[in-house]
């Protein structure tokens, strides 16, 4: 039930974000949509007594604190979003393991992780941005990328099933975060993007927290 409820809502906010964008009720009923979709995450699916399970809760409930903000102020939006980013480094770099002889599993991901970033950056953002928000767009890379690498040194090291669903569902966690500085920060627009965004922001999400159950074993 908890499952397809995540999914249900989902699908109801894509289909809110494609055709009900900028109708006059548009905010408060998508707020409303993206607090009740993280309930079944942070109530039923992200289980476990973990060190993983129990930061990714406190994760969640910064999300749905970002997921607020956003629509109705975008930089406290992204102030939140920064804060969620940086927890979902502490959370993985807990699981990391920084030995000499480990050196090339945090190396390579983090050139990976970077180079994607900055790549995804001046490419997409740079470009099409105020002076103003290039910069907090730049700072705001160092936590999201660091989160990404740090999950991919811990599946690289682990090679369990909750560091590799969770190392897949931060990558499109990643992924996300420039879809929607694309769609609000820039003049470019997403095809299909209420879509795009529910597949891949709640699918980010849902791969994280059902990681939960395998990381308490």
């Amino acid at each position: 039930m908890p499952y397809l409820l995540y999914v249900g809502v989902a699908l109801l906010i894509a289909g809110v974000d494609s055709f009900f964008k900028g109708a006059p009720s548009y905010t408060p009923i998508n707020i409303a949509l993206r607090v009740l979709v993280l309930l079944p995450l942070l109530f039923a699916i992200a289980r476990g007594t973990s060190t993983y399970a129990r930061l990714l809760r406190r994760t969640l409930w910064g999300v749905m604190v970002a997921d607020v903000l956003l629509p109705l102020y975008f930089p406290a939006g992204m102030a939140a979003f920064l804060v969620v980013h940086l927890l979902n480094a502490h959370n993985f770099y807990r699981h990391v393991e920084l030995r000499r002889d480990r050196v090339g599993s945090v190396v390579v991901p983090a050139l990976f992780a970077f180079a994607l970033a900055i790549f995804l950056y001046v490419r997409f953002l740079y470009p099409a941005m105020d002076p103003l928000f290039r910069v907090l767009v730049g700072v705001y890379l160092v936590p999201i990328a660091l989160a990404l690498s740090l999950s991919i040194t811990s599946w690289a090291q682990r090679r369990t099933r909750w560091s590799l669903l969770a190392s897949a569902g931060m990558f499109l966690f990643f992924c996300t975060d420039f879809q929607v500085a694309v769609e609000f920060l820039t003049d470019m627009r997403i095809p299909y993007y209420g879509l795009v965004n529910a597949v891949i922001y709640y699918g980010g999400l849902f791969l994280m927290s059902e990681a939960t159950e395998a990381a308490g074993r």
